[in-house]
């Protein structure tokens, strides 16, 4: 929002747009005293009281903005920004809205005037008779339509463009009072200014400065040759209190894995060279006659058709296999 729509006054006769209603009610209570005579008359009064004073003051020296009932603000003591929103209700515009603000007023009127017997047993000025209600009728409507004609400016002028805000030109100080009319004694402040105060969603945002990361470990300790043992405590608290990725985290996980599988196969895979180089070889292509050196080298058949064979033989014990191995014709003697 620009800072001369935020001006305090402006919005103070906006919102007087709220009690036109509450003037209409107290026109139509006016207008329930009595028994109309002249109905005609009676109309034509209140129109003429309650439009043209207000009319007649838009259009000649519209009403000082700067003001409110009993004090006005003096003329040395505004702005540029104010002095530039008087310049804009001189404007021609806002004069041609106040030639049409009353006349949806006397529509209004025109409406209520054979409809307010309705209301002669709540209005409170029954004592006061017939023309004093018509009185109060007038006042009432003259009212109404001041307090619709400035809200009617004040929106004209709040519809002003910023580009052309900024090229409108202050209107001159001297000349407000001749200009302009208010009721009241000058003042050198009213309201509290908000046209040059900032306002809390135009503020700089506060710079958030980014914490500093805790356990650091300095690059002189990370030197190994003058490592002790408090620095190595101290570099692994710092390894343990440091917040590791969780991507980080099961990608060493996985590649730990791995490794463990690797170191698995590897096993195995030696396992099975060690199993295969101590095995003995395939007895139908050995010879009958084997020394007896390398006898101990071989394990011998598990066969249920060899006799004289034992299961409690230990292969950890020093066996005596000096004699020679049985030949196949001895374990299968029906494979001839």
């Amino acid at each position: 929002m620009a800072p001369w729509r935020r001006d305090p006054y402006l919005w103070v006769h906006l919102a007087g747009l709220a009690t036109v209603p509450l003037w209409i009610d107290l026109c139509l209570l006016g207008l329930a005293v009595g028994n109309p005579t002249l109905p005609e008359l009676e109309l034509g009064v209140i129109v003429a009281l309650g439009v043209l004073p207000v009319l007649v003051m838009q259009l000649r020296r519209p009403f000082y903005i700067f003001s409110l009932p009993g004090v006005a603000l003096k003329p040395a003591a505004l702005q540029d920004d104010q002095r530039r929103l008087l310049s804009q209700f001189r404007r021609w515009w806002v004069r041609l809205g106040a030639l049409l603000v009353p006349v949806p007023l006397v529509w209004v009127l025109l409406k209520l005037y054979p409809l307010a017997f309705l209301a002669r047993d709540l209005t409170p000025f029954s004592d006061l008779g017939r023309l004093g209600g018509v009185a109060i009728a007038a006042l009432s409507f003259l009212m109404a339509n001041l307090f619709l004609q400035i809200p009617i400016a004040v929106l004209q002028v709040l519809a002003t463009p910023d580009r052309v805000m900024s090229k409108v030109p202050p209107y001159a100080a001297e000349n407000v009072v001749a200009d302009f009319t208010w009721i009241g004694l000058a003042v050198g402040k009213i309201l509290p200014d908000l046209m040059n105060r900032q306002m809390p969603e135009m503020a700089a945002p506060d710079v958030v400065e980014a914490p500093e990361p805790h356990h650091v470990v300095p690059a002189e300790v990370l030197d190994v040759e003058e490592l002790n043992v408090e620095a190595v405590d101290s570099i692994a608290e710092a390894i343990v209190d440091t917040e590791v990725p969780l991507e980080q985290t099961v990608a060493a996980g996985i590649t730990e894995d791995l490794m463990t599988h690797v170191n698995i196969l590897d096993l195995s895979a030696s396992s099975e060279a060690i199993a295969d180089a101590a095995a003995p070889e395939d007895p139908v292509k050995e010879d009958s006659s084997v020394d007896s050196d390398t006898a101990s080298d071989y394990r011998p058949l598990r066969h249920p058709e060899v006799e004289g064979f034992s299961d409690d033989v230990s292969y950890l014990d020093n066996a005596d296999y000096s004699q020679s191995l049985p030949t196949i014709a001895d374990v299968y003697p029906h494979a001839r």
